[in-house]
């Protein structure tokens, strides 16, 4: 599935007459609201890596939120979706954790990390005139 993902992205940057870089790449969510923004880069999900305390507890709740995409669970049912957890999100990516209290901005969470596969776009030199 995330071999797919990746391809139709490749796909679509193709048809705009750009290369693609993929590379794997982490986001450590240490706060209660992150706010990232992806630029043109697709970001695919493929995992997390929850913190012992909270995947034993299955405390915190995660949601994440972009314009193509969206998915709330906590932390313990993202690690078991398998292949299910892979989401695309474009342009920006909000982060907001909750803990047991609910959401409240001041409010200390565990770290813990999302996995993602990341599509870049390039320009391809090759086609452009140099002199």
């Amino acid at each position: 599935m995330i071999s797919r993902l990746a391809y139709i992205e490749q796909q679509r940057f193709e048809r705009m007459g750009l290369k693609t870089v993929v590379t794997p790449t982490s986001i450590v969510v240490s706060s209660p609201l992150q706010i990232m923004q992806l630029m043109n880069d697709s970001y695919i999900l493929t995992g997390i890596r929850a913190s012992a305390p909270n995947l034993v507890a299955d405390l915190n709740e995660v949601c994440l939120i972009s314009p193509t995409d969206s998915l709330q669970a906590t932390e313990q049912e993202i690690a078991t979706l398998g292949t299910t957890t892979n989401r695309m999100f474009r342009n920006y990516l909000i982060i907001k954790t909750t803990g047991p209290n609910a959401y409240g901005e001041d409010d200390k969470i565990t770290p813990y990390r999302l996995d993602f596969i990341r599509v870049t776009p390039i320009i391809n030199h090759s086609s452009t005139n140099r002199k």
